[in-house]
């Protein structure tokens, strides 16, 4: 290497002439390659952006999951409607032969039952 190839820092690989095709290709792929940094920094920097697209995908997450623990709350209600069906089907005969028991027993299930909800609101 020549004094002046090493303070030009070219060596006579990289002294070749390019085509004119070759110059623009070179460019073009030049031009992509700042295209696709702009637009990656561009995205990092729009918080705003970003933050609406963090919404949109936590919304989403919540609504699914909403419409799952609907699903199953149904399913659970249904489930329990046919369970007290089934026991007031049974319980109905024995109340018309013993009014009095099936009276008090109706009013001891009421306060067990008010005093398990008004346990769980914290009264």
């Amino acid at each position: 290497m020549t004094t002046s190839e090493q303070s030009s820092g070219t060596t006579e690989t990289e002294a070749e002439p390019q085509t004119i095709e070759e110059i623009e290709a070179e460019i073009e792929q030049t031009r992509e390659a700042l295209g696709a940094t702009v637009d990656e920094l561009s995205h990092r920097l729009d918080v705003k952006g970003r933050a609406h697209d963090k919404v949109v995908d936590v919304k989403a997450a919540a609504q699914e999951k909403a419409a799952g623990v609907k699903t199953a709350v149904h399913d659970k209600t249904a489930v329990i409607g046919s369970q007290i069906t089934d026991v007031g089907g049974r319980v109905k005969p024995i109340a018309q032969r013993r009014p009095v028991q099936a009276a008090v027993g109706g009013a001891v299930l009421l306060g067990i039952g008010t005093a398990v909800v008004s346990r769980r609101r914290g009264k």
